[in-house]
Formats: C-alpha cells, sequence, structure tokens
C-alpha cells in the first residue's frame, strides 16, 4: 500500500526528528481493524510501544485501516499543546484526506507526516533537513461568527434574568464541561504481520506512551 520510497521519507525523517528532539513519531498500516474501534486499537500500539520519551510523553502515531477507509492521529500528552485535536483534524482532513479517496495511501501518509514532524520540530525549535514542506491551508474567517451570538445571548439572559428574580439569587448561565475519552484497551495481542510500522527509533524500546486520547479521528 505505502510505496518504498515513501518508506525511506519516513523512516528518515523520522530518525532525524528522534536525534534532535527527542520525539518519536511513526505510521501504522493495518488492512483492516476486525471490529474494534480505531481509538482504542490506536491507543494500545500507542501504550505497547511506548512512544515518546519517558517523563516528556511526546510521540506521534498515525494510524491507517485500508478496508475500513479509517485513519487516526494519537498524540502523547507532552505534545497536545502543539498537535490539537482540531489542528490534527483539519491537516488529514484538508491534505491527506483528498489523496486518500484517490487511494494515494503513500502520497497521503508522505505529506501527513511532514506537516506533523515540522510542527514537532517547531516546539522544540529545531529545524529539520530532511523533511520537505507541506503548506497547510488557512482556516477560512466567517464574518459573523459563534462567539458574537454567544455574547449576544448572554447579554438577553443577563438583563432578562434580573428581572422578577429573588434577590441574590445567582444563576449559573454556561457549564463548560470537558470530556477527556479514555478508551480501554481491548486488545492485548497484536498480530506482526497485520501491523505495517515505520518512522523513527525502534519499537518496544520506547519510554514514553502516556496519551490520554488526544488526537483526531476520521475517515475518507
Amino acid at each position: 500500500v505505502i510505496d518504498d520510497a515513501t518508506k525511506e521519507y519516513i523512516v528518515s525523517v523520522g530518525n532525524e526528528l528522534e536525534q534532535k528532539t527527542g520525539a518519536q513519531m511513526t505510521v501504522v498500516v493495518i488492512d483492516s481493524l476486525e471490529g474494534s474501534d480505531i481509538e482504542s486499537y490506536a491507543n494500545s500500539l500507542f501504550r505497547q510501544w511506548g512512544l515518546g520519551q519517558k517523563g516528556k510523553d511526546n510521540g506521534v502515531l498515525i494510524l491507517l485501516s485500508i478496508k475500513d477507509k479509517k485513519w487516526r492521529v494519537e498524540v502523547g500528552r507532552g505534545l497536545e499543546g502543539r498537535i490539537t485535536d482540531i489542528y490534527s483534524s483539519r491537516v488529514m482532513d484538508d491534505i491527506a484526506k483528498p489523496l486518500l479517496k484517490e487511494e494515494k495511501y503513500g502520497e497521503a501518509m508522505k505529506k501527513a507526516y511532514s506537516v506533523f514532524a515540522d510542527d514537532v520540530a517547531k516546539e522544540y525549535n529545531v529545524t529539520l533537513e530532511k523533511n520537505e514542506k507541506v503548506k497547510v491551508p488557512q482556516k477560512k474567517k466567517s464574518g459573523g461568527g459563534v462567539i458574537p451570538a454567544i455574547i449576544f445571548i448572554i447579554i438577553l439572559l443577563s438583563i432578562f434574568g434580573g428581572r422578577g428574580g429573588r434577590r441574590g439569587r445567582r444563576t449559573s448561565i454556561w457549564d463548560l464541561i470537558f470530556l477527556n475519552s479514555l478508551f480501554s484497551n481491548r486488545r492485548n495481542r497484536w498480530d506482526d504481520d497485520d501491523d505495517d510500522p515505520f518512522g523513527g527509533g525502534g519499537f518496544g524500546g520506547f519510554g514514553g506512551g502516556s496519551s490520554g486520547g488526544g488526537g483526531s479521528s476520521g475517515g475518507w
């Protein structure tokens, strides 16, 4: 599915990234999830291989399931500030997805890997000589937007909420709940013939592996 030239490129960039930053990023291509959800599958691989440095948890895993037409970007806790859920989803949707639809799996993974490798390098203030530059399309700005609407609603609630109410009573307008989905590991054994990993470093010898479900998932 992934041509040798692309594999060599990813391994080369991954090794340079690890040498300069200590961060470890890899790509895994599988034939099928066989009924598993891609979040649990990716998180289990991430933890099993211990991607990233111990104490820094600076690993990134890009998982591609061909028959399921699904992808997952799993990000270690140490890089969640740089590669956010929304950002990783936008990179995959805008850059990889169009190529995946055309079954250009190698090119899709190469470009996505290049973008994320550059992001990690910027986090550590280094430059990757072997990495190709891929421009991420800028998100279009809308004229109105959600924030002005929310402010308008809050103003209305503040005005009408103060009329006829009991003195001293306070009502909470918004309760913001942030949910971090922690997926249980449902698969304890992995068939080496089913997984096709390539990237920086050697598998099984990493020291990180802490991921609280950060990243994004999607399909094509």
